[in-house]
């Protein structure tokens, strides 16, 4: 048994484990919240409301399917791939014709390239931070 020095709590692996995917979580609803602002809402003027909503669902998606499903599976060039289509059919699916923005193929486009390239950087914060990766983090 480890004796701490006093006022010194013991923290368990889990719960630093939780809080590494919080904060994961909340630096990838960012990036991915700025991309969609600028893109939808500077040059297609999609409500600020409908920008957090659909970056929410970005967001969930992607690092369910993306960052913790295919990145330690298939490395960083297959993850980036996967969120960027995760990216695309959301923000034309979703803004297109759920939120009724009547968003075409080309900011879908715009945003799953953007969003792609953010993408790339975060996967090289997840590997070996968050996740465990089992294929070389720079394929």
């Amino acid at each position: 048994m480890k004796i701490l020095p006093k006022g010194e709590q013991m923290v368990s692996e889990r719960t630093v484990n939780l809080m590494k995917h919080v904060y994961a979580l909340i630096v990838k609803y960012v990036m991915v919240a700025v991309i969609l602002y600028v893109v939808l809402g500077l040059f297609y003027s999609v409500g600020i409301g409908d920008i957090l909503l659909l970056s929410l669902v970005v967001t969930v998606l992607a690092y369910l399917l993306g960052d913790l499903l295919v990145l330690p599976m298939g490395g960083n060039v297959m993850a980036t791939v996967a969120d960027f289509v995760i990216a695309v059919v959301a923000v034309w699916g979703i803004g297109g014709y759920w939120l009724n923005y009547g968003i075409s193929i080309v900011p879908a486009l715009y945003s799953g390239i953007l969003i792609g390239v953010g993408e790339w950087f975060f996967h090289k914060y997840m590997v070996g931070r968050v996740v465990d990766n089992h294929v070389d983090p720079s394929e």
